[in-house]
């Protein structure tokens, strides 16, 4: 067994009751951690192997485990609205956060994007924060510090996004601000050609407004929208269903590309030589003939 295993004083840990119900606690040395249905000192638990079963004072089990981050956003304290684990999958994703990306996030909140951020850029890409409100940067960097750890290469500055973005030649941008249409002028300065814009919102109309904006914008293009609806389903013995309740919509994802701007404009067709159209006009034919009479040829 490796010392990884074992818990230590000062970590986070989640202690799971047999209804799968999730506590996060802190283990602190000297302190007693006190539960639903009885309570730990924190010297019983510290040591131990992670995944270990412990009973509480009313011989009550418990699971405890480190929190991955699927579990611990969840149970933040909700001081913020945080983004939800199953969004944020889709973000890096969508958004291609990839290790070594110079990334520029606009919109702190608690810190738990960030975090996922500046796990998926490691420690060779660059994350710069855009926040402008004082006790969001004060929330944020101390969720950063307590469950990710130093972050040298991240900076948080105190701005209004809406007057400008402070750093250029950005790989990609994260924005989660009501009025996201507002930044793209800012953001087509700040972002790289090729770069992936990507916006998180709650509502349609919101939706509505960035897309019709970046569709009007000579500097955007491949723009999708979607959002994501993440239903578990209950397996024990003969009873295979899903949950009666679910994380349905949370928010709406949108995402976009910088093209340049004259990119924009169709280029005008050329005109095709004899031989050229009488193979174009054959093949734009070949395509309209549906597979299964192709077989039959």
């Amino acid at each position: 067994m490796t010392n990884r295993s074992l818990l230590q004083a000062g970590e986070d840990v989640l202690f799971i009751d047999n209804k799968e119900r999730e506590y996060l606690r802190t283990l602190k040395l000297g302190s007693r951690i006190s539960l639903h249905k009885g309570s730990f000192q924190s010297e019983e638990i510290i040591g131990l192997p992670e995944g270990s079963l412990v009973y509480t004072t009313k011989n009550e089990p418990f699971r405890i485990l480190r929190p991955t981050y699927a579990h611990l956003i969840p149970n933040l304290p909700r001081r913020a609205q945080v983004i939800y684990p199953k969004d944020t999958a889709v973000m890096l994703l969508w958004g291609d956060v990839f290790p070594g990306a110079a990334v520029i996030e606009v919109g702190a909140g608690p810190g738990a994007l960030t975090i996922a951020l500046l796990r998926a850029i490691g420690p060779t890409g660059t994350l710069t924060t855009v926040e402008i409100r004082q006790d969001h940067i004060d929330m944020s960097r101390a969720t950063v510090a307590r469950f990710f750890g130093e972050a040298p290469n991240w900076t948080i500055q105190l701005a209004d996004a809406y007057e400008g973005l402070p750093a250029h030649d950005a790989d990609r941008i994260l924005v989660d601000i009501p009025e996201p249409w507002r930044l793209l002028p800012h953001v087509a300065q700040a972002l790289r050609y090729g770069g992936v814009f990507l916006s998180y919102v709650p509502t349609i109309v919101q939706v509505k407004a960035l897309v019709d904006d970046l569709r009007a914008h000579p500097g955007f293009d491949a723009i999708e929208v979607m959002e994501n609806l993440h239903r578990y389903w209950h397996v024990k013995d003969l009873s295979v269903r899903p949950e009666h309740r679910m994380v349905a919509h949370t928010g709406f994802i949108i995402v976009a590309r910088r093209v340049p701007e004259e990119a924009a404009i169709p280029p005008q067709p050329r005109e095709l030589q004899p031989q050229e159209s009488q193979v174009s006009e054959q093949q734009e034919q070949d395509e309209d003939i549906p597979e299964e009479e192709k077989a039959d040829r």
